[in-house]
């Protein structure tokens, strides 16, 4: 064996060797026994878990539909509303920005909506919800929760003409919008 080759395997091998020594450290004792502490594994990262609160309270009216933010009475929330358009299956979709104020997240299943609008001599009339598929949209509500302090434009469709919505209400979680919503 030449001499480079002799070298090369000693610097691979005395490395090894010394890994096999005696176990006589302080950070060797008690290896292969039970420690004596016991570890509490957490899924939060130490954290203690959040948990969103939602109440039910009476909805607060808002007349603003020009892209102003408007704080829910009840739940740390605020809703800017995007406005509506015709969706691509049948229907009006109505796109209103929800940004979660919380520190926890929003539960995709939290936010409850419904519009209601002027079928002709004041007459109030509930929208029946379309789902994504009958409407020809991604998604409608939220699919998953919302982290907290985000923002995302959620999309809600409805079997009713957005040429209808000139008199009408949107209610999403605690607030209703009211007004012209065809726009």
């Amino acid at each position: 064996m030449s001499h480079r080759h002799t070298l090369a395997v000693l610097a691979l091998v005395l490395p090894l060797a010394a890994c096999g020594g005696a176990v006589d450290d302080d950070n060797s004792e008690g290896m292969g026994t039970q420690p004596e502490n016991e570890v509490e594994v957490t899924s939060t990262i130490g954290r203690p878990e959040q948990h969103f609160e939602v109440q039910e309270v009476a909805p607060a009216t808002s007349t603003e539909i020009q892209g102003q933010s408007v704080d829910d009475p009840a739940m740390e929330l605020s809703y800017k509303w995007q406005g509506t358009s015709y969706a691509p299956g049948g229907g009006t979709v109505v796109v209103v920005a929800v940004t979660n104020k919380s520190e926890a997240p929003l539960p995709a299943d939290a936010l409850r909506t419904e519009l209601r609008y002027n079928s002709g001599g004041g007459n109030m009339q509930t929208a029946k919800p379309i789902d994504s598929e009958k409407a020809g949209i991604d998604i409608v509500g939220l699919d998953r929760p919302l982290g907290p302090l985000a923002t995302v434009n959620v999309k809600y469709a409805f079997d009713v003409s957005s040429g209808s919505l000139w008199d009408a209400e949107f209610t999403i979680g605690n607030v209703t919008f009211d007004g012209n919503l065809n726009n």
